[in-house]
């Protein structure tokens, strides 16, 4: 099964947000970098953001100091640091990568509800969506916070699909990091790949990608057809 077939087979999506639905790369390094400078710390180079940013605004903490070969105990306050920048400019350069907003409409038309699952705390990953006009797109949003554990750990996204009232398997996850398909594949969810995020595909991942989100669409910018007349599982189950 193509991409797209794959995608389309799918009634309850959960997505990645940070190098899947929106490039954030510029904002993070930006925050990281004054966090840095504050704390008398000279900047870091944006690929090593990129490489460490699945694991949260900690684990490009923990690189900044190894690669800076600081000390581990200025560790919490960089991040402290950190998190102030970025809740102050987490929408000043970022924005969604081509063809993100017609593909989400296209899946909204169709009335099938789609979630967020985030290494990035939710309280940060709404306020994300809300700046950039993404937020009415989606009835969940399950952060790095929002239950005990994060991914690739697959309780995050198990969550995310309870609330949409969608079984894992008649759902999909779309990812761009060894984190997103570890995450699902724990959960028994397919992955999607997206091969123009952060995270590098391998070879196994390319069975199910795609270099960008118009790959979905069919011509015109558009969702293929409804195989049918919509299900009374496609509306959305409300309890958490």
């Amino acid at each position: 099964m193509n991409a797209a077939a794959l995608f389309w087979s799918r009634r309850w999506r959960v997505f990645d947000l940070d190098g899947t639905l929106v490039d954030t790369l510029p904002d993070l390094a930006g925050a990281l970098n004054q966090a840095l400078r504050e704390s008398r710390l000279p900047a870091v180079p944006a690929p090593l953001v990129r490489a460490s940013l699945h694991a949260g605004l900690e684990g490009s903490v923990a690189a900044a100091l190894v690669y800076l070969n600081a000390p581990a105990e200025m560790r919490g306050l960089v991040l402290a640091r950190y998190r102030r920048h970025y809740d102050l400019g987490l929408a000043l350069r970022s924005a969604p990568y081509p063809g993100v907003a017609r593909l989400l409409a296209a899946v909204a038309a169709r009335r099938e509800p789609m979630a967020i699952c985030t290494n990035k705390p939710q309280r940060q990953a709404e306020a994300l969506l809300s700046a950039l006009g993404l937020n009415h797109h989606f009835a969940v949003v399950v952060g790095a916070d929002t239950c005990s554990e994060r991914k690739p750990h697959p309780l995050p996204l198990l969550h995310a699909l309870r609330r949409l009232g969608g079984p894992p398997e008649e759902a999909l996850f779309v990812g761009d990091s060894e984190v997103d398909a570890a995450c699902a594949a724990a959960a028994g969810v397919p992955h999607l790949w997206f091969a123009g995020g952060y995270g590098v595909v391998d070879a196994h991942a390319r069975r199910a990608h795609i270099d960008a989100f118009d790959a979905l669409l069919a011509p015109g910018g558009s969702a293929p057809p409804l195989a049918g007349p919509p299900q009374a599982g496609d509306r959305l189950n409300a309890a958490a």
